[in-house]
């Protein structure tokens, strides 16, 4: 008996040389069906459920940091997972005993109300005690199940796949949560006020005993392949452990990966907190509202995936961080100070965005720290990236349970009154506080990690502009889909190249590239209806203008948007020329004069406004197939009879369009950039021979 069971484990953990397609295909599919059981056991376990069962417990602010903070912190002890798997060269043993721990630790935490009274003391003690166990087995668990998973999936499809296991993952999550809160609040509903607690608590048993324990079983039935021998002489622990640190550019992905958590986790954590205790909503719009953001990650996560596939981790994550930094930014405004009419539409309006924006965030930053750790050591590249996101996910959540606690008594106010004779009427303008402070500053360090996301260079990556003109066509052809995610539309202006078209302002940068992206659909939109109704080419123009004019009108900042307006209505304008046979020259003179009327009492400079049309013109001509020197020709000469609104000579104003024009052809192909200098040295030196 003992000798069978004995083989039977040798054989459920012992390594495979190599997978058979079928082999693999199953250990796929029990990877997915793993995602689903996991995702509904945290969905009764974690985020709200947990703050709301730790807040009855008797846990305070910092009390939720420290809990939020316990995992992250205790991940060093990776280190030593790492030298256990590295000798023994095996994953899975550790993985799935690790797995069994983390779940059966909520088991206890789950019966705290029945052995204790709450709340108090010895129960929040308690509940951080068990975290803390819990945390010691993520910490035996994240290098041995990422490192197998990674060697699982084929890398050429892990964007695809991983979109997938997400989307399946957080509509079990969702479903999980929102049953799970429903109950709780009938539960709440029925039995008197000290007995509330008891509902969490049977949620809890069922989520890890039932899915938990679920998920492990599924995890043990995924073949292990054998761990690829490093070539060469076998490199002592040390050197293992410090070969992550030694590679610059992965050095670079693990500086992002800590700044990033450290100031995202100074504020997520308490979002739940902040509803619950701040805007006294109820679990179940709490839960609610968490599974609307989950929807929407499952609508956009396979949209991020193909990006992924196709353009590189790196630039869906610089996206997906962009918009995120807004969103935190945004919950400032949810009280002024107290809650208001505005409040939930805004939370709906933060949750839908923040779906999208942490799909985004968590299929990148998974496949780029897979695809940058060579095989054959990538148990402690993944390891490093662990460590390090965990380094500031633990300190995070810490410091901002202080924030909180130290702002709570203070106050930031800018307050607009007016008085007269029979009242006075006092307007709040500016009102920060407790959460509102936590989560500005979690907005402004944020800003740090945009530029250190910059320095990491990914193999395969795309350069900024093969994306955005990806983007934008794909805006053009599946505008009810691409229109709702901002993020997505704004490659060029975030700091992934040498230049852009409007200031890198998190989160400011994305609505501006939407609105260009926009503002271009809208004119070929206004174009195909005039076609169709028989205007002439003056009737067209006219519509053309007047759709610029209300685009200038409806943006919140044209000194910030003026240049991606300008490209996005010159983008329209060209794109019309290609498609309805009208010349280019009138469209983009006209066009570029109707800029300026529209633009000149809110701009300082109309030369931003110039550069973005010159821009537009370049790249959208070349999008559209036109003749490179024909469409430069005709933007430099729409400038020449612009000058006078420049406030510019002619001969300056077409030397600074010239330079414009060579500026955004370097990307193009070379027979374009020649084409372009020529038109450009042309313009400039009439008599001037072809280069």
């Amino acid at each position: 008996m003992t000798t069978r069971l004995a083989g039977t484990l040798a054989a459920v953990f012992e390594p495979r040389d190599a997978l058979t397609d079928e082999q693999r295909r199953a250990g796929l599919r029990a990877l997915n069906y793993q995602a689903i059981a996991a995702s509904g056991a945290d969905g009764l376990i974690s985020g709200g459920f947990l703050a709301a069962f730790a807040l009855l417990l008797g846990a305070s602010n910092v009390h939720i940091g420290i809990l939020t903070a316990l995992p992250p912190i205790l991940q060093p002890v990776q280190l030593v997972a790492v030298v256990l798997i590295e000798r023994l060269r095996m994953r899975k043993p550790f993985a799935v005993m690790s797995y069994f721990i983390a779940y059966a630790a909520w088991v206890p935490v789950a019966l705290i109300p029945f052995v204790l009274d709450v709340p108090n003391a010895g129960a929040v003690t308690l509940l951080l005690v068990f975290v803390a166990l819990r945390g010691v087995a993520q910490a035996f668990l994240n290098p041995s199940w990422i490192g197998w998973i990674r060697d699982i999936v084929p890398q050429d499809v892990m964007g695809s796949f991983f979109s997938q296991r997400m989307r399946i993952a957080t509509i079990a999550a969702a479903v999980a949560g929102l049953v799970g809160a429903f109950y709780i609040d009938w539960w709440a509903g029925r039995v008197p006020e000290p007995e509330q607690i008891y509902g969490y608590s049977y949620a809890m048993l069922f989520g890890s005993i039932l899915l938990g324990f679920g998920a492990v079983g599924f995890m043990a039935r995924m073949p292990e392949p054998r761990m690829v021998a490093p070539e060469g002489q076998r490199p002592t622990i040390a050197q293992m452990l410090a070969a992550p640190l030694r590679d610059a550019n992965y050095r670079q992905l693990m500086s992002f990966l800590m700044v990033w958590s450290l100031a995202s986790q100074l504020a997520v954590p308490f979002f739940s907190v902040y509803m619950l205790t701040k805007l006294e909503m109820p679990l179940s719009a709490v839960v609610g509202l968490a599974v609307l953001s989950q929807a929407t990650s499952v609508l956009f996560v396979n949209v991020w995936g193909g990006y992924v596939d196709r353009f590189g981790s790196k630039v869906v994550l610089s996206i997906s961080s962009s918009l995120y930094l807004l969103v935190i930014l945004g919950w400032t405004f949810t009280t002024t100070p107290e809650a208001h009419a505005l409040t939930v539409p805004l939370l709906i309006v933060l949750h839908f965005l923040i779906g999208i924006a942490s799909a985004g965030i968590n299929l990148a930053s998974t496949t780029i720290r897979m695809k940058m750790a060579p095989q054959a050591q990538s148990t402690s590249y993944l390891t490093g990236a662990s460590l390090a996101a965990s380094l500031g996910a633990g300190i995070g959540p810490i410091l901002g349970g202080a924030f909180v606690d130290f702002f709570s008594v203070r106050r930031f106010e800018i307050s607009i009154e007016w008085v007269d004779p029979a009242r006075t009427v006092e307007f709040p303008a500016v009102f920060l506080t407790g959460y509102d402070f936590l989560f500005a500053l979690a907005f402004l360090s944020g800003l740090v990690t945009l530029s250190v996301l910059g320095r990491v260079r990914e193999e395969g990556e795309s350069n900024r502009e093969a994306v955005m003109s990806e983007l934008a066509a794909q805006t053009r052809e599946n505008l009810r889909v691409l229109n709702s995610v901002p993020g997505m539309n704004l490659v060029g202006s975030l700091p992934l190249g040498r230049r852009r078209f409007v200031p890198a302002v998190a989160g400011l940068d994305v609505a501006a590239g939407v609105t260009a992206y926009q503002l271009a659909a809208s004119i070929q939109s206004v174009a195909t209806t005039a076609a169709r109704s028989g205007a002439t080419a003056r009737q067209l123009q006219s519509r053309v203008n007047q759709t610029i004019a209300r685009a200038v009108q409806e943006s919140d900042n044209v000194r910030q948007q003026g240049a991606a307006l300008a490209f996005g209505a010159v983008q329209g304008a060209v794109q019309v020329a290609a498609e309805s046979g009208i010349g280019t020259r009138r469209l983009v003179r006209e066009s570029i004069s109707g800029l300026l009327d529209a633009t000149a009492e809110a701009v300082d400079d109309p030369r931003t406004i110039l550069r973005g049309a010159i821009q537009g013109a370049i790249r959208s001509g070349s999008d559209a197939g036109l003749s490179m020197d024909a469409v430069t020709t005709d933007a430099i000469e729409a400038t020449r009879a612009a000058a006078p609104q420049l406030g510019l000579s002619e001969q300056d104003a077409v030397a600074y369009a010239a330079e414009v024009a060579v500026q955004a052809s370097a990307d193009l192909s070379e027979d374009s950039r020649t084409r372009v200098r020529n038109a450009a040295l042309k313009a400039i030196l009439p008599g001037a021979p072809k280069s």
